[in-house]
């Protein structure tokens, strides 16, 4: 006999009865087929080990241990019919066989096809790529990325399979289909329900008397008063399968044998010291048979853990039964749950104490208000507006790629508006929208973002697959609304949805109170599918100090122009609406097909353009037609621009480029107009990094150097330019580059030069040395020959507000030793090896080379009757 077959449970349900039996006849059919049921569910349940060897046990001694734990939880006493019996015995056999791939009766063909598989892959490929994949890189999954996706979706999605369980089919080689529940009529009368209260183990106590019957009657068979009571065999299955935690689901010998490591080996390790747990005064007390040991510590918190789960669910399903009027549970609860040191004499520890030193926040508001506002943030006022602004368009992507809408699909309304409770500002999206679960979820918890998690694979399937990739990533980004106003509204509607299921999460005192979750009135439900926000106004000037440009000049701009500055190549369509009057302000990825002049004004902002002399502005107006659009190998626009220096010392007048992520603005580039696609580098998402290759930079830089050689350009804008082309990886051409007392020099001057002057002695001076002696000693400076003085530093594109997030861009060959760097100074010197037929290598081993540690100076002309010499230069000296 089995040791479940001893249970009270079993005898007084489905075991042969010792007095006479008015119903001996229905229960020996539930016993005959439960058992029939038991062996079928064994087979399976002895491969969910070769799938998930790091687990615990799940085999058939788990599942029998079930009816023990769930004795002793209920009590002698507990009322159990043998229907009820039989279907939570059902329940018991298949809660966790989905774990096992032979549950699956197509096997890994049928796993491949599923939405949470697709995602999980496509999620790790991502993060080993460190890009975004595409349909080649699923042709060749690394082997250990498809048994992580296999893994996680069985694990995942195993109660979600148990649904079925109880009614799919196995095919054998003779055509004849195979089932756990073999009996037809029992599986037809109970196949379904046992299914579900399998499944409802994975959901949340509350869920319980939402998705599950309330009671069912008895098929014809069987005695009218063999009910089955759904939510109350559910409750049991949770609460039995939490707590059969002892050492029969983690033999020692097991463990050596799978070598389990991390998390895993914790979870075995304290398993296997654990006893059966035994029940006083309604809780359950768990005792262990050895210490746990210093170098265990690990393994006795997530003991600690795991057994406050239990008291938890315990607890929940105690209420739940409470609350119905269904007869209660004796456990309650687990003993000495509550402090980690009286735990501690139950389960025991050597030479160290629990302490629970865990980090902790005690003053959650007020953490959120000061990393989600301006100690993150900083007094930047606009950072709501844009942080609303790229959470309805990363919605909108979603949307966008799960109906497989156009490119052009998708629409931001940004209202300006007053009420009854004062001046307000609305963002609204047809995008994706939110569940209950995400808005009452991952929406309300700081730090951790919906996108890319387990929970939007099951939210949202195939999303991952199909290349999303969000703007917003740090789970920061809302609560920076507090920093406009503490009365904030959320509503929000997922779109496959009614009306009726639209959601309004109010903030009435900003993060000091809990937000309200309701049912939306009529006026507010929303009617396409999406989110909106609103957030009135704490200050009366915010909206003033949004339109303030900051500068030696205080002005002002627009509401239209702040927005277009805002996200100025955003891919959805944007519409301004103050005073019930609507006005779109960008059209969905317009930047790419705007007329070159008005893409250039939008970049730089109207107001700079318009603050410019008419001499500028016409050859400016010139310059566009050189704008070009920039493609990466695949065919993907990464960015639009041009290539330009202006001479101009007023700073609020200096022409730059920008940075976007998601269409948002986050760095300037000086020198380059236009727009670069980039990636975020911090959380504050106010640095963007471009994405453009190396390959595709100097592409673009030869083509931006061909177009501007058509310009009549000064000398001192050409060294500009050539400097920034030369940092960008592109030829110079004719530009001038370098500095001889002959004049100024392109490289193929300079090249001419060289080897005119026939000399093994070079000179190469910095040209801020030469700005300073002049500008320090009046008199002309007459050089000598061997003397070229060059810009040897690196120009300044990338340009980022502090030090902190300082960044180099473009990077590539800028300290090389074997290359030459990537400014004019590298340019002169690739001249002088062209000339000298020498490596850069030899080239710097036979030269003195200036740096910060040894500084070298030389002769390098006169004033008057007086020689001139000139520290840190580089003397180059032709290898032998």
């Amino acid at each position: 006999m089995n040791r479940f077959e001893n249970t009270i449970i079993w005898q007084k349900t489905l075991g042969k009865q010792l007095e006479p039996d008015t119903y001996h006849k229905e229960r020996n059919i539930l016993r005959v087929e439960f058992e029939k049921f038991r062996e079928n569910s064994q087979t399976l349940a002895g491969e969910i080990a070769i799938s998930m060897p790091e687990f615990t046990v799940h085999d058939i001694s788990h599942i029998d241990a079930l009816w023990e734990t769930a004795n002793l939880l209920l009590g002698d006493s507990y009322e159990l019919n043998p229907a009820e019996a039989f279907v939570l015995g059902g329940a018991f056999l298949i809660h966790d066989l989905g774990m096992g791939l032979a549950s699956f009766p197509n096997g890994m063909d049928e796993i491949k096809k599923e939405p949470i598989w697709k995602d999980t892959v496509a999620s790790e490929l991502k993060k080993k790529l460190n890009r975004q994949i595409d349909e080649e890189d699923l042709k060749s999954i690394p082997i250990e990325i498809e048994k992580y996706a296999t893994q996680t979706f069985l694990r995942i999605n195993h109660a979600k399979q148990a649904d079925k369980l109880a009614l799919i089919s196995w095919e054998d080689n003779k055509g004849n289909n195979l089932y756990l529940l073999d009996d037809a009529p029992l599986r037809e009368s109970y196949g379904a329900i046992i299914g579900k209260i399998a499944y409802s183990h994975w959901w949340s106590t509350s869920e319980l008397t939402e998705k599950l019957p309330h009671i069912l009657g008895a098929p014809g068979m069987f005695p009218s008063s063999w009910t089955v009571d759904p939510v109350k065999l559910a409750c049991i299955l949770r609460v039995a399968d939490a707590s059969q935690i002892d050492d029969r689901r983690a033999p020692s010998f097991l463990k050596a044998i799978r070598k389990l490591q991390g998390e895993s080996s914790e979870h075995w390790n304290f398993q296997q010291k654990l006893y059966q747990p035994r029940l006083e005064r309604n809780r359950l007390i768990f005792t262990s048979k050895s210490n746990f040991e210093i170098d265990e510590v690990s393994s006795w918190w997530l003991c600690f853990d795991t057994l406050k789960m239990i008291d938890k669910e315990l607890k929940g399903v105690d209420s739940l039964l409470t609350d119905t009027n269904r007869p209660r549970l004796q456990a309650i609860g687990v003993a000495s749950i509550d402090e980690p040191s009286r735990l501690s004499k139950l389960v025991t520890v050597n030479d160290w104490q629990p302490v629970d030193t865990k980090i902790k926040v005690s003053n959650v508001a007020k953490l959120v208000g000061n990393l989600g506002g301006s100690q993150l943030y900083g007094e930047n006022i606009i950072v709501p507006l844009r942080e609303l602004i790229q959470n309805s368009s990363d919605a909108i992507r979603a949307r966008r790629i799960i109906e497989n809408e156009i490119p052009e699909f998708g629409t931001i309304n940004i209202c300006f508006g007053k009420d009854s409770d004062g001046d307000f500002i609305e963002i609204e999206d047809n995008g994706i929208g939110m569940s209950p679960k995400v808005l009452s979820g991952p929406f309300l918890d700081f730090g951790e973002s919906f996108w890319g998690t387990s929970l939007m694979h099951q939210e949202i399937p195939q999303l991952e697959f199909k290349g999303f990739q969000s703007t917003g990533k740090f789970g920061i980004g809302f609560f920076s609304v507090f920093m406009w106003g503490s009365k904030v509204s959320i509503a929000s509607k997922r779109f496959e949805a009614g009306r009726d299921e639209t959601l309004i999460l109010e903030f009435n005192e900003g993060l000091n109170s809990r937000p309200i979750l309701r049912k939306a009135k009529k006026e507010e439900v929303i009617k396409d599918g999406g989110t909106r926000v609103k957030v009135w106004l704490s200050s009366s000037k915010t909206i003033d100090k949004l339109l303030e440009v900051r500068g030696r000049k205080r002005s002002t701009i627009t509401k239209k122009e702040l927005i277009e500055s805002l996200c100025p190549s955003i891919d959805c369509n944007v519409i301004l609406v103050e005073n019930d009057k609507k006005n779109r302000i960008i059209s969905a990825n317009d930047w790419i097909s705007l007329p070159p002049i008005d893409f250039i004004k939008r970049v730089i902002g109207k107001p700079k353009y318009k603050s410019l002399s008419k001499t500028q502005q016409l050859q400016l107006n010139k310059i566009s037609s050189n704008i070009e659009v920039i493609k990466n190998e695949k065919g993907e626009i990464i960015g639009r621009a041009l290539l330009y220096i202006e001479d101009n010392r007023q700073k609020e007048l200096v022409l730059e480029g920008i940075v976007t992520v998601g269409g948002f603005k986050t760095t300037s580039l000086t020198g380059l107009i236009g727009v670069f696609k980039g990636r975020n580098i911090r959380a504050s998402r106010d640095v963007g990094v471009p994405v453009i290759s190396e390959l595709e930079l100097i592409k673009w830089a030869n083509n931006q150097s061909k177009k501007l050689q058509t310009l009549d350009l000064n000398e001192k804008q050409q060294i500009a330019c050539a400097s920034h082309i030369r940092h960008c990886g592109g030829n110079t051409n004719n530009f001038k580059i370098a500095h001889h007392k002959d004049g100024m020099l392109n490289y193929t001057q300079l090249v001419d030069k060289i080897k005119l002057l026939n000399t093994d002695l070079l000179y190469i001076v910095h040209d801020a040395s030469i700005s300073i002696y002049n500008r320090e000693n009046k008199g002309d400076i007459k050089f000598n020959d061997n003397v070229i003085w060059v810009e040897k530093g690196f120009v300044g594109i990338f340009q980022t507000k502090n030090i902190e997030t300082f960044v180099w861009w473009p990077n590539f060959n800028m300290h090389d030793e074997t290359e030459y760097t990537g400014n004019l100074s590298g340019l002169v010197e690739k001249a002088i090896c062209e000339v000298w037929n020498c490596s850069i290598t030899d080239l710097n081993n036979a030269s003195l080379l200036s740096s910060d540690e040894q500084s070298y100076e030389g002769l390098i002309g006169k004033n008057g009757i007086h020689d001139i010499r000139l520290d840190h230069l580089d003397i180059m000296k032709k290898p032998i």
